[in-house]
């Protein structure tokens, strides 16, 4: 809404445009109708410190690797363009997030220096929290299913808290130490999955635990597969192709590991 289209709301609406508008961005007055007195800034800096040291800390909590690898002056004026400039749909506090990823993707401008793989970094980061407070369950009902009931003629499930990703970069090695400037030629490829946390001693209390696996790619491929495919040998037989490896040998290692991932409960049989 331009400035000279506000002058036909009534004053408090004006009142909450030019607060909003310079909490947004302190430096810019454009915001004020012409002939309107603008708010003093001096009632508005205890509001500027606290909305974006709120947002600072709780981004910087989400994303510490993006914040580290930036460096703090560069992370602020991230953080500063992206109060000017996204327009957040959402009133609560666990998807800002969220919100922040679309920034990225759609409104940030980069500089020369800023690393390529800040959008996909910040998307690896903001994984274990958008996981950790999905409304997604796990597998209902039933015991967990033993290794002698597995078959490599049924078909499997991924349980609803087990996300597949793939990268371009290598995110989950990267750090203030490691920035690494061309792609590698190999996507990265990962599993994060979620799950109840028993604990070692036995009055502990049960605590949801997200945990990342680096998978190799045919594993990847493997469990993207299974869950159009009629059964688990059908999901290995449509990706082992291209793999140069013999075909028991493969099967040897995707067998272990589907092995694996139903004890962790990642998998099962589907019904």
């Amino acid at each position: 809404m331009s400035a000279n289209s506000n002058t036909a709301l009534p004053y408090f609406q004006r009142l909450q445009l030019q607060f909003s508008a310079h909490i947004r961005d302190p430096q810019n007055t454009a915001y004020v109708p012409e002939g309107e007195q603008p708010i003093e800034s001096r009632r508005l800096i205890a509001y500027q410190e606290l909305f974006f040291n709120n947002i600072e800390s709780f981004f910087t909590q989400i994303f510490p690797v993006c914040s580290d690898i930036l460096g703090k002056a560069r992370w602020l004026e991230i953080l500063r363009e992206y109060m000017i400039k996204h327009d957040a749909h959402t009133p609560l506090f666990h998807e800002l997030g969220q919100e922040f990823l679309q920034f990225l993707d759609s409104e940030f401008e980069p500089q020369a220096d800023d690393p390529p793989f800040l959008l996909e970094l910040a998307h690896y980061e903001w994984v274990e929290l958008a996981l950790s407070v999905s409304p997604e369950i796990d597998f209902e009902g039933g015991e967990k299913t033993s290794a002698t009931q597995l078959s490599w003629e049924h078909a499997y499930q991924l349980s609803p808290v087990a996300w597949p990703l793939a990268y371009e970069w290598p995110v989950h090695r990267l750090s203030a130490h490691c920035q690494p400037k061309q792609k590698p030629e190999e996507a990265s490829t990962l599993l994060v999955y979620r799950y109840l946390d028993q604990g070692d001693a036995v009055d502990s209390v049960p605590q949801e635990t997200v945990e990342f696996i680096e998978l190799a790619p045919l594993l990847y491929q493997f469990l993207m597969a299974l869950e159009f495919a009629s059964s688990a040998q059908e999901a290995f037989e449509s990706v082992a192709k291209p793999y140069a490896m013999p075909a028991d040998q493969l099967q040897t290692f995707a067998e272990q590991t589907l092995h694996e991932l139903v004890s962790l409960n990642i998998l099962r049989p589907a019904c």
